[in-house]
């Protein structure tokens, strides 16, 4: 497996991820998610610099995007193709978010996600700490 940056040809992989998550997780959302296909889509695109790709064979299985807020890093979304999930690829994502991030001058990461989310076991492994709870989502940070 290796990283990369992000690239407009990623753009249907990640609205790929991004849609089966939200029909796995958040299903209850889905409606409300494909009305702002369009907000998605320019976010996806503007992150394009802040984004990473994990990739076999030249086959995307992964990508990390995130955006900065003042000193903060925040992950907006982080996603594992099902098929290749707990084989490090998130672990892998995340440490290079965090590498990143730091370089940038970042002393703290962020992510919030749905409660019941499994990839809250990642999180706590890297070593994300909760923060609080916003709505039906987890907060978590880490100091870099």
């Amino acid at each position: 497996m290796e990283l990369r940056c992000g690239m407009p040809s990623d753009i249907p992989f990640i609205y790929r991820l991004e849609k089966l998550y939200i029909e796995e997780i958040e299903n209850d959302q889905l409606a409300r998610w494909q009305d702002s296909i369009e907000r998605h889509l320019k976010q996806w695109v503007n992150s394009l610099p802040h984004t990473t790709i994990a990739h076999l064979r030249d086959i995307p299985i992964g990508y990390l995007f995130w955006e900065r807020e003042g000193e903060k890093a925040v992950i907006a979304s982080v996603n594992v193709d099902p098929s290749f999930r707990r084989r490090g690829v998130g672990s892998a994502l995340l440490r290079s978010f965090e590498g990143e991030a730091r370089l940038a001058g970042c002393s703290v990461a962020e992510l919030g996600f749905v409660i019941h989310n499994p990839a809250r076991h990642l999180y706590e492994r890297c070593g994300y700490q909760t923060a609080g709870v916003k709505g039906r989502y987890l907060l978590m940070i880490k100091h870099l």
